[in-house]
């Protein structure tokens, strides 16, 4: 049972760390391929919950390439930023931590241009403090 109040940062090197980020980043892997990654922000957890907020970047460390991609005509319209937010919950409470498939993504945002997070805590009933509100 995981009785924090306020979230705690999964830092490099921690296993649940990187499950987390395979979990989260598997959209992007259907969306792009292996052409962006993310440079993580912020990576906090809260009970079961996981907020990751980061920045998209190409392989080669640049802005990321959306040539080919539903994404491409939002950049060039200019109503697209490079952020991507998802929001994570433990499948269940006897499930591992650092396994991928114990985390379910349970929303997600690529590109937002607003702070299309704002609503997730009351939408899944998740705690505000994990958003910083």
């Amino acid at each position: 049972m995981y009785t924090r109040s306020s979230p705690e940062a999964l830092n490099p090197g921690d296993p649940v760390r990187e499950a987390v980020l395979q979990a989260a980043t598997a959209r992007l892997d259907e969306e792009f391929g292996d052409q962006v990654r993310v440079a993580v922000e912020q990576l906090d957890r809260l009970g079961p919950w996981v907020f990751l907020q980061g920045t998209m970047r190409g392989v080669e460390a640049g802005r990321p390439y959306y040539a080919g991609t539903i994404y491409e005509n939002k950049r060039a319209d200019g109503v697209m930023s490079d952020v991507y937010v998802a929001l994570l919950k433990k499948t269940s409470e006897t499930s591992v931590d650092n396994d991928a498939r114990s985390w379910r993504l349970a929303n997600y945002a690529i590109g937002p241009t607003d702070v299309a997070w704002l609503t997730w805590a009351d939408e899944h009933e998740a705690p505000h403090s994990l958003f910083g509100f």
